[in-house]
């Protein structure tokens, strides 16, 4: 599939900039931090996450033991884990922090056998996988796949992406593992590859995006659809409002969401569609909720009680949860995790 390239040195000076060098946020789309709701205390005494959380705004939850941007996430096992990242002095991170919405509560889990950012994380039916991102500030993209062995503790090699990529967006969709766009050694990349074997299967080229692009999102139904949202094309001057739906093999844009931004996150929700979360822009971070249901309809939910970018999103037991991320464009990091009930309540 044919790829948009840009320079590789231009697009790689551009990254770097956005990504280490913090610039003051400006933008009117940020939210206000003035009130934030607190968990309540169940009977035991312990924090309940999961009491504190409502459906017409954001609840803010205990924050992550360590600030961070540029992380994965994924909800596993009832939990919400994030992986890797980048902290507030710059330094590639190996670590994991797992929350648990019961217990309004953050625990360590498994380092991962290299440092990394930029990668995305992704639930399976029954496993947790790593799927590439950059190893250094150089902004080195890597074909690193890895699975969680939950038994042991540890994380396993797993079949390696085709080509190095960073930034990209990786979704499960019931059967297989796709993962598309991102930074290539050859610039901005827009092929869509699919695995349905972890075990030793191999990554085939299945589509292409309507755009090439990095720092966009993606998510599932989990019933062999895959939306691939937002994203730039190499700068915070390009970020973009498309989104391609993926149905088995056919790739099309579809309905684009209200507005353009990269550094994203996203969820999937019945009630709702797929939701592209937060993000950056040269004027400042977004608080930005907005959905693309399956009529291509969009809407908008509340929006996030801290605007932000590099973040994570996902769905446990119909609460969707938003982690960490920038606050201001560039190098910011936060600990903050909110969530939001996006199913029914009865």
């Amino acid at each position: 599939m044919q790829s948009r390239r840009l320079p590789v040195i231009s697009v790689i000076a551009a990254v770097v900039l956005s990504a280490v060098v913090a610039c003051q946020s400006g933008d009117d789309s940020a939210a206000d931090d003035e009130s934030e709701p607190t968990p309540t205390q169940s009977e035991g005494g312990q924090s309940d996450g999961s009491r504190a959380v409502g459906e017409d705004a954001w609840s803010v939850l205990a924050d992550a033991p360590l600030g961070l941007t540029e992380i994965g996430a994924a909800a596993f096992g009832g939990e919400l884990w994030t992986v890797g990242g980048l902290t507030d002095g710059a330094e590639v991170t190996a670590v994991v922090q797992v929350f648990d919405p019961q217990l309004n509560e953050w625990r360590s889990g498994p380092e991962l056998p290299e440092p990394v950012h930029h990668a995305s994380l992704v639930a399976t039916d029954t496993q947790l996988v790593v799927v590439g991102g950059y190893r250094t500030l150089a902004f080195d993209p890597v074909t690193d796949v890895f699975v969680l062995d939950a038994e042991h503790g540890v994380w396993i090699e797993a079949p390696s992406l085709p080509e190095p990529r960073g930034a990209g967006a990786a979704a499960w969709d019931g059967e297989r593992l796709v993962y598309a766009g991102g930074l290539g050694e050859r610039g901005l990349a827009d092929d869509v590859w699919a695995l349905d074997d972890l075990d030793g299967g191999e990554w085939t080229e299945i589509a292409g995006l309507s755009i090439a692009r990095d720092h966009l999102a993606a998510t599932s139904d989990g019933n062999g659809t895959v939306w691939f949202l937002g994203g730039r094309e190499g700068t915070l001057e390009t970020n973009l409002a498309v989104v391609d739906r993926l149905v088995d093999d056919d790739l099309a844009p579809t309905t684009e969401v209200p507005t353009a931004r990269g550094g994203v996150a996203a969820f999937f929700s019945d009630e709702h569609g797929a939701c592209l979360v937060g993000g950056e822009g040269p004027e400042g971070t977004f608080a930005e909720v907005e959905c693309v249901g399956a009529d291509e309809t969009t809407t908008s939910l509340p929006r996030l009680s801290t605007a932000r970018h590099g973040l994570g999103a996902a769905i446990v037991e119909g609460v969707a949860y938003v982690a960490l991320g920038g606050t201001e464009p560039g190098l910011s990091v936060s600990g903050t995790i909110e969530a939001l009930h996006v199913a029914r309540i009865t």
